[in-house]
């Protein structure tokens, strides 16, 4: 396999006797790759990096195996799941760093894989939603001739901003939803930023960022952009002062909602869930429709009855139809756009 260190050799298994499941090593970074057994057809397969969720704390690619599979094998694409290290002893830019480098590996030796490197997304639930959409606005920045650009992305209700935690689904959350309380959202954004714990409540009551509310970067973060309204103006840039341990919550790679307008013009062909019980429900809408205002490609679709995490129970034993109504979308999107 040229560059990616093989930890086994390929070898279908019971949970997916049609694919050559093998464990690997990207430039350091340890992957699962999920390769559909050899189709009749000589061209060249789809490839996808898969990013998991988990809060940037919890997780691995053992725990999403049978998605990621199921995926590969609803797609016929080359699926890379990435066991990037985790908060907090990992804080960022550690994992997103990782997702970049497997990324940019897979990119660069894609054809060993059997893989066009021109048909190559990256996708992600939750934390990896937004691990994907980092991803995403970095490679749009790298030289095209280093790295082909990237078909697509696909954001599975991701966690995309920490500068507002008084969203209408943020303050709904406080409520109702309980798979994914609205102050646990916020420890795991803490953990991912500074493991600074002391700091949840000052975060959850927008205490952070109190004196950027007149900034351009909550032009950013509009609430506007959940309805048709015409985006608010706002005052030109005030001083920013944020202690050092916190200044991330502007970088683009830690909150792809703090990205500016031009650099989300360069990003490709997007694919946003959003559920209706879910604290994350608005950063997907918001940036939707800050993809679509600069020219972005996008598809926004949006499950009223489901719940932050139900595409993880899009099988049986644990099972809801939502769920996998999400995964069918999904495998359906990328099939036709990979």
């Amino acid at each position: 396999m040229g560059h990616g260190v093989l930890r086994r050799q390929p070898q279908p298994r019971a949970s997916h006797p049609n694919l050559e499941v093998t464990d690997a090593s990207f430039d350091g970074v340890r992957v699962r790759v999920y390769k559909p057994q050899a189709q009749k057809t000589e061209s060249k397969m789809t490839g996808l990096m898969w990013f998991h969720g988990g809060g940037w704390v919890f997780g691995s690619i053992d725990l999403y195996d049978d998605l990621v599979g199921r995926i590969a094998n609803q797609t016929g694409a080359v699926v890379v799941s990435v066991e990037y290290r985790l908060a907090p002893e990992h804080k960022f830019p550690i994992p997103f760093e990782d997702c970049l480098t497997a990324t940019q590996h897979f990119l660069q030796h894609a054809s060993e894989y059997g893989v066009d490197p021109t048909r190559i997304g990256v996708a992600g639930d939750s934390a990896g939603g937004n691990l994907a959409a980092a991803v995403a606005l970095r490679l749009s920045k790298d030289d095209k001739k280093k790295f082909p650009p990237l078909k697509l992305q696909a954001l599975i209700y991701p966690a995309l901003q920490a500068f507002d935690f008084q969203t209408p689904s943020y303050v709904s959350g406080h409520r109702f939803f309980v798979l994914l309380p609205a102050k646990t959202m916020t420890g795991f954004w803490i953990r991912y930023l500074n493991n600074n714990m002391s700091l949840v409540d000052t975060f959850a009551n927008n205490g952070h960022t109190a004196a950027l509310k007149k900034s351009r970067f909550a032009s950013f973060v509009d609430r506007h952009f959940l309805d048709d309204s015409v985006p608010r103006l706002v005052p030109e840039d005030v001083r920013i002062d944020l202690p050092d341990d916190m200044k991330d919550i502007l970088n683009p790679y830690y909150s792809p909602l703090m990205a500016e307008d031009a650099d989300l013009s360069g990003l490709p062909n997007t694919y946003v869930t959003v559920c209706g019980t879910d604290v994350l429900r608005d950063d997907g809408i918001m940036y939707a429709r800050r993809l679509e205002m600069a020219g972005v490609q996008v598809r926004l679709a949006r499950y009223p009855s489901g719940f932050h995490g139900i595409m993880s129970f899009s099988s049986k034993p644990f099972y809801f139809q939502v769920g996998k109504q999400m995964e069918q979308d999904l495998t359906t999107f990328l099939r036709h756009h990979l």
